[in-house]
């Protein structure tokens, strides 16, 4: 409405200001309420956007296969891990056994056999190291009793070999008996 209209209404040129400029702060008021609520629509529209084309990003991915997968490679993980303390203590304990090649005796225990108890022993690894020091002694270091070795040759330890012919000493040795 216009101060004329207003006028020709009846009511006085004061009057129609005064209605004006309560009409004009009103309407001020109203047209900021739009222009805020209107940037406030496009802020939201703008994030529906770039929600939108977040989601599509994601659009095909199987997120229970995702997490069947974590799960696996965690396993993997915790299997490995355990795997590597289980082959590090019989490492250890071979070191403790005195055995000359860690490589080789290792290679001669069933470690599927061997398990880590709660305390960190080993378990089901003693007795195959017991039938190895038995069965296979010279994998193994052994502390020199002072006797010596004794080794078969057929004659009397101790004795003085002057008497043995050559005869006799290759015949210990595998050779063949040659006569002169």
């Amino acid at each position: 409405m216009t101060k004329e209209e207003l006028m020709e209404l009846g009511l006085a040129e004061d009057q129609a200001n005064k209605v004006l400029e309560k009409h004009t702060a009103e309407l001020t008021a109203e047209q900021q309420k739009n222009t805020d609520l209107t940037a406030e629509l496009d802020t939201a529209k703008a994030s529906i956007t770039e929600l939108t084309d977040k989601v599509k990003t994601f659009d095909g991915v199987d997120v229970e296969g995702l997490k069947q997968s974590a799960k696996d490679w965690e396993t993997k993980y915790n299997n490995d891990i355990a795997a590597l303390k289980v082959d590090k203590a019989i490492e250890m304990a071979l070191i403790g056994a005195k055995a000359r090649d860690v490589d080789i005796v290792k290679s001669r225990i069933d470690t599927g056999i061997v398990k880590l108890d709660d305390n960190g022993k080993l378990i089901g690894l003693d007795e195959q190291l017991e039938k190895l020091k038995a069965d296979k002694a010279f994998l193994f270091d052994v502390e020199e009793s002072g006797e010596g070795i004794r080794i078969d040759t057929g004659l009397q330890h101790g004795s003085g070999t002057e008497s043995v012919s050559d005869a006799q000493a290759r015949a210990v040795m595998g050779l063949s008996v040659e006569n002169k």
